[in-house]
């Protein structure tokens, strides 16, 4: 006798691989456009920041996150799929937030690249699980998951690299 799917554990749910695979697709398709989208917004804080230092780390984000795109393009290639347009909308509110923050509100030079900072390492956090959960997606599905270990590892790197000047900010 079935279970009502509410009464499972989920241990006992079975999910199809076209599933699996379709979730992995949208997940993979939103950090990727976000991705295209952050680039944007660091460009746009870079031009906001005051210290050099805070300048070089988004001009490092830029960079990496191209690298990333690219790393994403061979994934694609990998899986015999093309991106597909998706909805980026929380990591677009976040980052219309922190432009908000920062710019709207009257704060100090020194204000602003904090909260640049404060910013940076929430995008990165975000980065982080939804790296995970592709990773996690992939092996369920049979696919390897080390093409997704560099973008992984950078967004790791890049958060660290944050919150490390943020320390400094604040210390």
């Amino acid at each position: 006798m079935d279970q009502p799917l509410a009464a499972m554990q989920p241990k006992d749910v079975q999910i199809d691989d076209l599933l699996l695979k379709r979730t992995f697709l949208e997940h993979l398709n939103y950090i990727y456009y976000g991705k295209h989208h952050l680039i944007n917004f660091f460009n746009e804080v870079k031009d906001i920041a005051k210290l050099t230092v805070l300048k070089q780390a988004l001009q490092e984000c830029i960079d990496d996150t191209e690298s990333q795109i690219k790393q994403m393009d061979e994934v694609y290639k990998a899986i015999g799929e093309n991106p597909s347009q998706a909805n980026t909308l929380s990591i677009k509110a976040m980052t219309l937030e922190a432009y908000l923050v920062t710019i709207k509100t009257g704060k100090t030079a020194l204000e602003k690249d904090v909260f640049i900072l404060f910013y940076l390492q929430q995008i990165e956090g975000i980065e982080i699980t939804y790296f995970k959960v592709l990773k996690n997606l992939a092996k369920s599905i049979g696919y390897s998951s080390s093409f997704l270990d560099q973008p992984f590892d950078l967004a790791v790197e890049n958060k660290l690299f944050f919150e490390q000047i943020y320390k400094e900010y604040i210390s």
